[in-house]
């Protein structure tokens, strides 16, 4: 191989067409068919309480509540934003959403107001799906401060407001029992609704409709919607759970959140359409995590502070025996899992619908865990020079380009997409990778300006933006660290204005009601002065420099 890229067999092109022939619905109705009764879904509230679905109750109440959306109007093509914990509430409308040809747009639970008023407003969403409360997020006095209008709403439906001039219709997941006049009540939609009305819009739907709209945090401090296609998102839990050698009767354990490539593909796609089982809990739980394991027989334990969970087992002298597939972290771990003999590591991004490349129990030893494995079926990778736009040889650092399962582009953001997305169909990523002579993906870096902070992108841009819009601060940077617990942090340079002093907590304070709390920086240092470069730009490298010093201290 003369040049780092992988070109896509005639097989490999075969068994992603095959793998993205089918609609998410479709998908569903063949794994239930395969056996309806056996349990889909696992799923544990914040309580701890433990609810099970069959496949054929998943199915039915999937119908049954697409119903109930087709009978307050949502159409093929409709945007609906869901706004839940991880919950079978959440699975239901999801897929409820995508049976009707309408378009799911997650939300992170961890957003503040003005973030989530973004997702809802640059989607042109017409529809939300949302719950009422979870620990201390108040879900309804969040909206109502986004949008006066629902506050004062005394019936669903029909909502008309110049803060969100798209939405109409809120329906409402009563968690905790709380009633909103201006807000469907979801119990009753899953009660009642246009069956036929839903079945023929299911017929029509294809797989190449949107099924989602993710909105990922870029190099940019505005996060990009990336459109996702019904057939693209099946294929990619088929093919990539087909490498890794998941099989119909594992029972995968997560606490991935839903509203992210890890619960909804990685979690979700790896099990539903094979027919084996989900169990996952409402949120992060170490002590609950460790209990479901260990009742379920869990065989897949995949999950960002996975560690966590392992390290409360081993202090309480308990294993996980059932384990087969799973990252031993340490010592500990292969204490409490001694039979997982593999843990999958992946290469990917949201615009390929998550791992666009992965490795598989079949790879040799030396290439497991320090690498991404090789591209899954149907996907080609190129490493390019970002300077010259040409090839580089075997084992040279460049940008990932992608293409094959990638996404359609972003929603309303033409520039944006030109620039991701070129003419060819290649995905150009801004992470720096090698390839090997054997064709397995090393990731190196990124080009992009940005942390991920415990599994989310963190946008640095859109830190400083934030930031700077405290009156006492005059300029201010931020950049990405290592963290032991969550794999980076944000570290946060601040010049603060002479005549009005303001400390670190002060700030942070000011922070919390406007940035999710992954995205506040770890550290907050005031300096004289941010280090430049001669044309007056900030000078990113000496930035890192210094964060590595201060670390280092």
């Amino acid at each position: 191989m003369s040049s780092a890229w992988i070109p896509a067999s005639e097989d490999g092109k075969r068994r992603l067409a095959q793998a993205r022939s089918r609609t998410l619905w479709q998908a569903l109705a063949d794994a239930a068919a395969l056996d309806p009764a056996h349990i889909a879904l696992v799923a544990a509230d914040d309580a701890g309480h433990v609810q099970r679905l069959s496949y054929g109750a998943l199915l039915a109440r999937v119908r049954q509540f697409s119903a109930g959306l087709a009978g307050i109007g949502v159409q093929r093509g409709d945007r609906l934003v869901l706004w839940m914990t991880n919950r079978l509430e959440w699975i239901i409308s999801a897929f409820a959403t995508a049976r009707l040809g309408a378009v799911v747009v997650p939300v992170n639970t961890f957003l503040k107001a003005p973030e989530v008023k973004y997702c809802i407003a640059q989607s042109g969403a017409r529809h939300l799906i949302m719950q009422d409360r979870f620990r201390a997020l108040d879900m309804p006095q969040m909206l109502a401060e986004i949008c006066p209008a629902f506050a004062k709403a005394a019936r669903p439906g029909g909502l008309f407001a110049p803060e969100l001039p798209d939405l109409r219709n809120v329906v409402m997941f009563a968690r905790e029992g709380t009633q909103q006049p201006g807000a469907y009540d979801w119990a009753a939609l899953e009660a009642g609704g246009a069956v036929e009305t839903a079945d023929r819009m299911a017929a029509a739907v294809t797989p190449d409709d949107l099924i989602m709209i993710k909105y990922t945090s870029g190099s940019t401090g505005f996060p990009k919607g990336v459109m996702l296609q019904q057939g693209g998102f099946v294929a990619n839990g088929i093919l990539h759970g087909a490498r890794t050698g998941m099989r119909r009767e594992d029972v995968y354990f997560s606490m991935m959140p839903f509203f992210h490539a890890g619960g909804s593909i990685y979690g979700q796609m790896s099990m539903l359409p094979i027919g084996g089982t989900l169990v996952f809990t409402e949120a992060f739980d170490v002590k609950l995590g460790v209990r479901l394991i260990r009742a379920e027989n869990a065989t897949i334990f995949v999950s960002v502070l996975g560690k966590e969970v392992v390290m409360e087992a081993y202090e309480q002298g308990l294993t996980f025996p059932s384990v087969r597939l799973a990252h031993q972290h340490n010592a500990a771990a292969k204490i409490v899992m001694p039979n997982a003999n593999f843990a999958f590591t992946p290469f990917g991004l949201t615009e390929t619908y998550g791992p666009a490349a992965i490795t598989s129990p079949d790879d040799p030893a030396d290439k497991l865990m320090v690498t991404g494995g090789r591209p899954l079926d149907g996907n080609e990778i190129r490493v390019v020079d970002p300077q010259t736009g040409q090839d580089v040889g075997p084992g040279q650092a460049g940008e990932a380009w992608v293409r094959g399962n990638v996404m359609r582009g972003y929603w309303n953001k033409p520039e944006e997409t030109a620039r991701a997305l070129d003419e060819e169909g290649w995905v150009h990523s801004e992470d720096l990778v090698t390839i090997d002579a054997q064709g397995f993906v090393k990731y190196v870096g990124r080009l992009k300006l940005m942390a991920k902070v415990g599994g989310e992108n963190v946008a640095l841009e859109e830190v400083e933006a934030v930031v700077a819009r405290h009156e006492a601060v005059t300029h201010c940077a931020a950049v990405g660290i290592a963290d032991a617990r969550k794999g980076e942090a944000v570290r946060l340079y601040a010049v603060a204005r002479a005549d009005m002093p303001i400390g670190e907590n002060e700030l942070r304070l000011w922070l919390k009601p406007r940035l999710a709390h992954f995205k506040i920086p770890r550290e907050i240092e005031f300096v004289e002065a941010l280090p430049r470069l001669a044309n007056g730009k900030l000078d990113r490298v000496a930035l890192l420099l210094w964060a590595q010093k201060d670390a280092a201290a």
